[in-house]
C-alpha cells in the first residue's frame, strides 16, 4: 500500500468516524445519517478499491483513474443537490400553508375580539 492509498483510507475513515459521532450525539436525523452513513461507507469501499478503480476506469475507456472518480463525485454531488432542492421545495409549500393559516387565524380572532366589544 503506497502513503496516497493510506491518505485516502485515513481521510475516508475518520469521514465515516465523523459522521457516526454526529448521529450518535442526534445532530443528524435518521433519514440524513443514513445517507451520509450510505455516502462515507462508500467512499471507504472505493479507498480500499483504488487499484480496482484504476483497472475498471481502463475498462471503460477513461485512461487517468482520478478523471472517473472526480466524475462519481460530480454525479453524487448533482444528485445530493436535486434531492435537496426538492426538499426545499416542500418545506416552502409547507411554509406557505403555515403563513396563510395564521393569517387566517389571527383574523379571525380580530374579528371575535371585535364581536365581544
Amino acid at each position: 500500500m503506497d502513503i496516497i492509498h493510506f491518505i485516502v483510507l485515513a481521510a475516508a475513515l475518520f469521514f465515516l468516524g465523523v459522521v457516526v459521532a454526529m448521529t450518535a450525539k442526534n445532530k443528524l436525523t435518521d433519514q440524513y445519517a443514513f445517507m451520509w452513513l450510505l455516502f462515507s461507507g462508500i467512499g471507504v469501499v472505493m479507498a480500499i478499491a483504488l487499484p480496482y478503480l484504476n483497472r475498471l476506469s481502463h475498462l471503460i475507456g477513461i485512461a487517468y483513474m482520478p478523471s472517473l472518480i472526480f466524475l462519481l463525485a460530480f454525479l453524487v454531488v448533482l444528485s445530493l443537490l436535486i434531492y435537496h432542492t426538492a426538499l426545499l421545495s416542500k418545506q416552502e409549500r409547507r411554509t406557505r400553508i403555515l403563513v396563510q393559516e395564521v393569517a387566517f387565524l389571527q383574523r379571525e380572532l380580530k374579528n371575535y375580539r371585535k364581536e365581544e366589544n
